[in-house]
């Protein structure tokens, strides 16, 4: 029988601090937080409302609060409201806080269900069932959200991630799930009063306990041991991140926008001949390092410049940068937008390139995974409509939607090639479309 401690999970006030603290600590665990080992017990909290919940109108309520305080720690960024200069971002922001915890319910309702009907512990396990085949869903369609996958917030712990070359992020989501199931029966059965620390079964769950934590790690360090010294080549790159205010990067407070792009390109170019001293193979620059159309005709005194900086340094130079392409409005995408006083239609791609000595430019990689609303409106070809209203300021709204995943071919200085794929961004969250780019060689 559940004692008294466990009946204080009765008091409203408890009940919301639980949820809370959930949403704290797994909040809390998503980079660039240096406290990822918080995952594996942020849903110890929450498991308690699960088991102790009898109105499933209740928890559904309680759950909202877990999942919106996860939201506001590890998404709070995508409204700029500490910048707080564009309306349509802080209210898009908004919507994210409130709408996208929407999105979990169901499956933790689910799990509520299976509970009420066959146990606490089965509940708990269809919970973990359920929320996995939630986080793969969700990476699929216009409207897929994977940022927030549980395992993404061990990305700082190189040793323990390794694994996931076997089990896949959702393998990580899945080994810390089960870490927080085993430590909450445990856990239960002490406030119980029938925990015994001799026992097979409490021996065994703290036996579990201990190897999901620490196997990851313990095969994470031997991989990367391995890697470091296995005589293998080695590529050295060098990586350039300026701290360019993002409204300013296209254009704000500067009398004409291309005072902006002007002084952008030239603090890159700097920077790269200052990398250039410790003889990289490659120098990348950022997403949209180049903030415009730099491949076009009319731009080719900076392409040259560009091309030149590669031949003189004798490195190669992968930068991000949009590019465009040319429709007739017959076959215009939902996004392209019309030339004035013509009937061809032009769409902009954020994209990337690899620039090389000799003044070869390398195939261009169109991002083929937009962040839905931020970049562009999901299923836009369905809501045209909404297009222009939700456009916004910074930018990066309403991109063309690439179809590539292209490999480069980088010359290294010894004369031998290396082949690489450079994903833009949110891309890089997907597995299945990282997969391909291996696949093809990268």
């Amino acid at each position: 029988m559940i004692d008294q401690k466990v009946m204080l999970l009765d008091n409203r006030i408890v009940r919301i601090g639980c949820a809370v603290i959930s949403g704290l600590l797994l909040g809390f665990s998503f980079p660039p937080s240096p406290v990822y080992s918080l995952a594996f017990v942020a849903f110890i909290p929450f498991f308690f409302l699960l088991a102790t919940c009898s109105s499933i109108y209740k928890f559904a309520g309680y759950s909202y609060i877990f999942l919106f305080t996860f939201h506001l720690i590890t998404v709070y960024w995508t409204g700029g409201f500490t910048v707080g200069k564009d309306q349509w971002m802080m209210i898009a922001g908004v919507a994210v806080l409130i709408l996208h915890p929407v999105f979990f319910l169901p499956t933790i309702l689910l799990s509520f269900f299976v509970k009420q009907k066959l146990g606490i512990t089965t509940g708990l396990i269809a919970f973990i069932l359920f929320w996995i085949s939630f986080e793969y869903l969700h990476s699929y369609s216009e409207y897929s959200f994977p940022w927030l996958t549980i395992g993404n917030s061990q990305a700082y712990d190189l040793a323990r991630i390794q694994i996931l070359e076997y089990l896949s992020i959702y393998g990580m989501s899945l080994l810390i799930l089960l870490f927080n199931l085993f430590a909450f029966l445990l856990l239960w059965r002490f406030m119980e009063g029938r925990w015994k620390f001799y026992s097979l079964k409490d021996s065994l769950s703290i036996g579990i306990l201990v190897l999901l934590y620490f196997l990851p790690i313990i095969y994470g360090k031997i991989i990367l041991k391995g890697e470091l010294f296995n005589g293998e080549r080695k590529i050295v790159a060098g990586v350039f991140q300026p701290n360019f205010d993002p409204w300013e990067k296209w254009g704000e407070n500067y009398v004409e926008k291309w005072g902006s792009y002007i002084n952008q390109l030239n603090t890159y170019i700097t920077e790269t001949k200052k990398m250039a001293i410790s003889k990289p193979d490659l120098v990348i620059w950022p997403e949209t390092a180049i903030p415009f159309h730099i491949l076009l005709p009319r731009h080719l005194i900076y392409r040259s410049s560009l091309l030149a900086l590669a031949d003189t340094l004798r490195i190669g130079i992968y930068t991000g940068l949009p590019t465009v392409e040319y429709f007739e409005s017959t076959n215009a995408p939902a996004t392209a937008q019309r030339i004035e006083n013509s009937d061809i239609y032009i769409e902009s791609y954020n994209s990337t390139i690899l620039i090389q000595p000799d003044q070869r430019l390398g195939p261009i990689h169109r991002k083929t995974i937009l962040v839905p609303f931020a970049e562009r409106i999901p299923y836009a070809e369905s809501f045209r409509f909404l297009i222009e209203p939700l456009k916004w300021n910074v930018g990066i709204s309403s991109w063309g939607m690439g179809s590539d995943t292209l490999i480069n071919e980088l010359d290294l200085r010894d004369g031998s090639k290396v082949k690489f794929s450079g994903m833009i961004c949110y891309e890089s969250v997907y597995p299945n479309y990282v997969r391909e780019f291996v696949r093809r060689g990268a």
